[in-house]
């Protein structure tokens, strides 16, 4: 699965008594529109006494010629206008084109363990439709939150963290960045106080959330939940993961342990970053948001999903067309595995 190479930054801390400031929202452009201009010079003309009727006056050009250049004018201006026309035509169409995540697919299963930790939530209903909402509205969010097995009561802090969440979206404005980093900041203060400070690291949750607006794919996350793209029949990993194996792979680089050894670490995919831990020590936010093509499915998804199928297998099913909810939930019972985790999934197609 390729890597987006996207940046990892220090979280805000969950004390913090105001969200983050603003911070210019990443790939945004800006549309200039260009001016054709024609400029004419002017000709000077000197009187002169007329000697006979239909005389031409010295320095003046004949009715011809000055017709042509009426006509040549005239063409020049058409062709500029047509021009600008098409270009605009063009930038509202892809703009249109690129708002057309119209079809959301959810998939929210227990699989083999005792209670279901997983936890999800999207903005979109049936008086807001998605395309109304990335074109016009506050955006389409989406977040999905794996509450940790390891951990009690980890199904009460990923309910926590999305309610909070969905609590928060619709009194919010500003840019993308600013929105994320704000309902992540209010995540985290929901859980910690749920918790209590003798509670933390008792339960904890991974989360990723996803904000579609103006035909633009912005993301952020804690834990090792994941955020993939499938465009052109590839899988893209949108997201970098906040485990042990990445500090692991350092020590390695810098001498202090072998390759082998972060390779093969026993406890490589432990989280290093969670809600629950009080202060988050990381949260990526990428560098860039995505431009939103016509034909690229999204989705947000718990390790019980990507744990499960091979990253072909997922490919294939996100690529196949309408119905990959079902698909996945198809194949993944099809494994059936004696420990499946509990599996989450929202699948966003454009």
């Amino acid at each position: 699965m390729a890597d987006a190479g996207n940046q990892s930054v220090m979280a805000p801390e969950a004390a913090a008594s105001s969200p983050p400031p603003a911070a210019p929202p990443a790939g945004q452009t800006g549309a200039s529109s260009s001016q054709t201009g024609v400029s004419s010079g002017q000709m000077g003309s000197t009187s002169t006494a007329v000697e006979g009727p239909g005389q031409q006056l010295p320095g003046t050009l004949p009715p011809a010629a000055w017709a042509g250049l009426g006509l040549t004018a005239g063409l020049l201006l058409a062709l500029a206008g047509m021009g600008i026309a098409k270009v605009l035509r063009r930038k509202k169409d892809a703009g249109v084109s690129a708002g057309r995540c119209v079809t959301i697919e959810k998939l929210h299963e227990q699989g083999r363990r005792k209670s279901q930790q997983d936890s999800f939530f999207v903005s979109a209903g049936e008086d807001a439709p998605p395309r109304e909402l990335i074109e016009q509205g506050p955006g389409l969010l989406a977040v999905v939150g794996d509450g940790m097995g390891g951990l009690s009561n980890g199904d009460q802090v990923s309910q926590a963290a999305v309610t909070a969440i969905a609590n928060s979206f619709g009194m919010l404005q500003g840019p993308p960045e600013e929105v994320l980093l704000t309902l992540l900041t209010r995540a985290n203060m929901a859980v910690n106080d749920m918790l209590g400070p003798d509670g933390l690291y008792s339960g904890g949750s991974t989360l990723v959330m996803a904000l579609l607006r103006e035909g633009r794919f912005h993301c952020l996350s804690v834990g090792d939940s994941r955020i993939c793209l499938c465009r052109d029949g590839a899988l893209f990993q949108l997201n970098r993961e906040h485990v042990f194996r990445e500090e692991l792979y350092l020590r390695a680089v810098n001498g202090e342990s072998s390759i082998a050894e972060a390779l093969s670490h026993p406890q490589g995919s432990g989280l290093t970053s969670f809600l629950g831990m009080g202060q988050l020590k990381y949260a990526d936010l990428p560098a860039q948001s995505v431009e939103i093509r016509p034909g690229d499915v999204f989705i947000l998804m718990s390790d019980g999903v990507y744990n499960a199928l091979t990253e072909e297998e997922l490919t294939g099913i996100l690529a196949g067309g309408p119905g990959a909810a079902e698909a996945i939930r198809a194949a993944i019972q099809g494994k059936d595995y004696s420990n499946q985790d509990n599996y989450t999934a929202v699948i966003l197609r454009c």
